[in-house]
């Protein structure tokens, strides 16, 4: 699975360029989802629980529009399956969000997430890819949008019995809000999603 580079090579897409329109593509991604559905809410929600949910930093340079503490879009994008018009159209970009590309990312959001090249041909089944290291949790469905909760090191210092049973309340609370993001996604957008949690001891 991954990116198709003889297609982006054949579209003149070379590194650079691509990850300018990838880029670009998360930022509308994200602008596009957050016209659609209040994710804050659960964002505020972590934020104001009284779970000693700590803040790390690792993942705030993913955020392109969103400015979420714990919540982050990680799709891989591939950009390479847009039409050259409409990459031309992706390129020109500059921050002004306009009707034409929120149309755009309406379009075709469904497919850019799909990570579905392999051994050198497009794949319609959907199969599992992985998100971080090569572990059950970490296998997500390749037509999913998907979400990682990240969150670090609590805020207060616990130990033994005590930090167990935060660790239990945290996951679980965690869990719930999980699972209301994907309902939430699946029924306003028709569209499949997995969200992933993970905490940063460091």
């Amino acid at each position: 699975m991954g990116v198709n580079i003889a297609l982006a090579e054949k579209k003149g897409l070379d590194k650079s360029k691509y990850d300018k329109l990838v880029k670009n593509y998360m930022y509308l991604l994200e602008y596009y989802i957050n016209s659609k559905i209040d994710l804050s809410k659960y964002d505020e929600l972590i934020k104001n629980s009284d779970l000693y949910f700590g803040i790390n930093t690792k993942y705030q340079s993913l955020n392109e529009y969103f400015s979420f503490n714990y919540i982050f879009l990680i799709n891989n994008l591939f950009v390479e399956k847009l039409s050259i018009k409409e990459l031309e159209l992706l390129d020109s970009f500059n921050d002004v969000v306009n009707n034409e590309l929120i149309d755009l990312v309406d379009r075709t959001y469904k497919e850019v997430i799909f990570d579905n090249f392999n051994n050198g041909n497009y794949q319609d089944n959907v199969s599992k890819v992985c998100y971080g290291s090569l572990i059950p949790s970490h296998m997500v469905d390749n037509n999913a949008l998907v979400f990682k909760i990240y969150f670090g090191k609590n805020k207060i210092d616990l130990s033994g019995k005590e930090f167990i049973e935060l660790t239990e309340k945290q996951y679980s609370f965690l869990d719930d809000i999980a699972n209301k993001i994907k309902e939430d996604i699946r029924n306003k957008l028709n569209t499949n999603c997995e969200v992933l949690i993970e905490k940063d001891i460091y």
